[in-house]
């Protein structure tokens, strides 16, 4: 018996499949097992008892690798010899009492409850760890069992224990079977009896209710930060990854797949950073992978034009009817600077207002009072930017009307250009106040300055047509990135034409960029857009955003904690106050320890947010409900331990 076996909480529960050949067992079972199994249950009907003792003894020794509970049906006795993790018990098998003082206190005692509610009031009195109901569905491995109906679920939900729905279990009904209260999903036939086994398992993955219940391994996202400090700044190539601003150690991607990220010791979390936000359509969108794939056949850079690109300024053009004209870049930072230069150069001006708390890249205009990872690292200005060339950017505070009025009064016909995140997503998530976008262009229109809207974060994300058509603001520039690559490095600028115009080669002011453009970039980007213009996709969002902010604040409100939340479609922010967060002075008075506290707490049960108290967060389109209900469950215990 190992001492150490915690169940979890929940998720994929595998049964065995009956074959006579020892060989062809093990090659169909093994195969299979790993990070996406929770469970494995050894039964074999068609095995000798010879047989069932070595096919189990070599399926233990792998389930110990892998940190999967094995459980042992029927067999009571088989279980003790082999010191499995526990067993599975029928309706004739021996009550959990027998099995618990053969197997001993840690062993892990299950009982099959068919459909009757008395059967598991019996289990859960004789000190069952866990009870299942089924066939929730017709099965084909049992096509004579009772049918047990799902309403089971919620009327057994007061016993406390977790739950096995059984027979019938696939893809397509597992979302309901988990909603109507199931733990675990238990599969024999869905995933044996398919073509690919593994491909099977990845259709559940998606769906089910997995929380580690045991400390996380972290062992090998360790020893590769270890090695990363050696020779990276901080052991990362973005300083908020580092986790420094709420201790402990980065986890490091091995993947990713939909709503979720999997880290290189399989763990596997709920992902609202979404690569900071390009993610909208999920990760690893098999559309996007496709167009991808199909464009690096052909070559990965040509240094010279490419159909690709074309169509992308014509598309952005098309959604964002203020960018007359676009030039692609590689990067938000190097798309803002280069509107910034676009602006000064336009006017002969040579003075900026940006915004306490935004950030716009690491350009040298842009670090002074900046959010992003200059807040969350506490660091208001950065070394080595001249002061000569601070002094021509000049800040705000957000949402203050009356300040932006006096300063454009003082010196407006020095500004060359204005620069904003329309929704601030680096300060966490700030909304504009009513009018608030509308004074700003007023502003720049009366004083003859440049507006431009840092649309890197809130393009294609707050709305097709982003914050400007959200909002009914049109602004003289805008900047993108993010979301119009798909995951690849990409940034964008783009505006009135006769400020276009003046870029190289078409006028005096220069900008270049070896791979601006870059085809797979573009197909990655392109497949995207195409993703988010379908009908009804930002009402989803939308939907599913308010579903899980209003979760949130509901369960930190059970759990005594002070906690508001900003939300504009698929971007929203978590503040650890008790007031309403509308600009940066608020959002750097709320509760950093407390915010680091959730931060782990979630994490540990497999949810990941910003590292940091002054980043948004992002939903995806494949966020369901099922993960928006998990983050939810995971955040009432989190709040709670947060207060400690």
């Amino acid at each position: 018996m190992n001492t150490n076996t915690v169940l979890p909480k929940g998720g994929l529960y595998l049964i065995t499949p009956d074959d006579a050949d020892s060989e062809r067992f093990l090659a169909r079972v093994l195969p299979v097992l790993g990070n996406k199994v929770s469970v494995l249950q050894y039964r074999n009907k068609q095995a000798d008892q010879m047989q069932m003792r070595e096919q189990a003894k070599i399926l233990l020794e792998h389930c110990r690798q892998l940190n999967i509970p094995l459980i042992i049906n029927d067999d009571i006795s088989l279980a003790h010899e082999l010191a499995a993790d526990g067993v599975h018990l029928g309706e004739h098998d021996g009550d959990p009492a027998r099995a618990r003082n053969l197997l001993g206190p840690n062993a892990v005692i299950g009982v099959s409850c068919y459909d009757s509610i008395k059967l598991a009031e019996q289990a859960a009195a004789n000190g069952a760890d866990y009870i299942a109901f089924g066939a929730v569905y017709a099965s084909g491995t049992k096509p004579l069992a009772r049918n047990a109906g799902l309403e089971l679920f919620s009327r057994a939900a007061s016993l406390n224990l977790p739950m096995v729905a059984i027979g019938g279990i696939t893809p397509d009904n597992a979302a309901q079977t988990i909603a109507a209260g199931a733990h675990f999903l238990a599969v024999i036939g869905a995933v044996f009896d398919a073509t690919d086994p593994a491909l099977q398992i990845e259709k559940f993955f998606p769906l089910l209710n997995i929380f580690p219940s045991n400390p996380m391994n972290t062992e090998k996202s360790h020893e590769l930060f270890s090695r990363a400090k050696l020779l990276l700044p901080g052991g990362v190539n973005s300083p908020v990854r580092a986790f420094k601003s709420v201790g402990g150690e980065p986890f490091f991607a091995a993947r990713a797949e939909g709503a979720y990220i999997i880290d290189v010791d399989g763990n596997r979390y709920i992902d609202y950073i979404g690569s900071w936000g390009p993610m909208i359509a999920g990760h690893a969108h098999p559309k996007v992978l496709q167009a991808v794939s199909d464009v690096m056949k052909n070559g990965l850079s040509f240094g010279v034009p490419n159909a690709l690109e074309v169509t992308m300024a014509e598309t952005i053009t098309r959604l964002i009817p203020s960018c007359e004209m676009v030039r692609m870049v590689n990067s938000g930072t190097e798309a803002t600077l280069s509107a910034i230069r676009l602006a000064r150069g336009a006017t002969g001006r040579n003075k900026i207002i940006k915004f306490e708390g935004c950030y716009h890249g690491h350009g040298d205009s842009f670090l002074v009072k900046a959010g992003s990872g200059m807040l969350t690292l506490g660091i208001p200005d950065s070394p080595g930017v001249p002061k000569e060339l601070a002094d021509l950017t000049l800040t705000l505070p957000y949402n203050d009307f009356d300040a932006a009025t006096k300063l454009f009064e003082e010196v407006g016909k020095d500004i060359a250009g204005l620069i904003v995140e329309p929704i601030v997503g680096n300060a966490n998530c700030i909304l504009p106040k009513d009018g608030y976008l509308q004074h700003l262009r007023n502003l720049c229109t009366q004083f003859g300055a440049i507006l431009i809207f840092d649309e890197v974060m809130t393009g294609f994300r707050v709305a097709l047509g982003g914050a400007q058509a959200r909002y009914g603001v049109t602004p003289d520039l805008s900047t993108f990135g993010k979301i119009i690559g798909g995951g690849m490095p990409v940034g964008a600028y783009g505006g009135r034409r006769d400020l276009m115009q003046q870029i190289a080669p078409s006028g005096p002011i220069y900008q270049a960029g070896t791979l601006s453009g870059n085809p797979v970039a573009m197909a990655a980007g392109l497949a995207t857009l195409e993703l988010i213009q379908a009908p009804g996709f930002y009402e989803n969002l939308e939907k599913r955003t308010h579903q899980l902010c209003d979760g949130l604040e509901n369960a930190a409100r059970d759990a005594g904690v002070a906690v508001t939340t900003n939300r504009s479609c698929a971007m929203f922010g978590l503040f650890f106050n008790d007031k309403h967060v509308d600009n940066f002075t608020d959002a750097t008075t709320c509760d950093i320890p407390a915010f680091r506290k959730f931060f782990h707490g979630m994490l540990k049960r497999g949810v990941y947010l910003a590292p940091s108290a002054y980043e948004a967060g992002f939903l995806s389109s494949m966020h369901g409900d099922i993960e928006i209900s998990h983050t939810i469950e995971a955040a009432r215990e989190a709040f709670l331990e947060s207060r400690k």
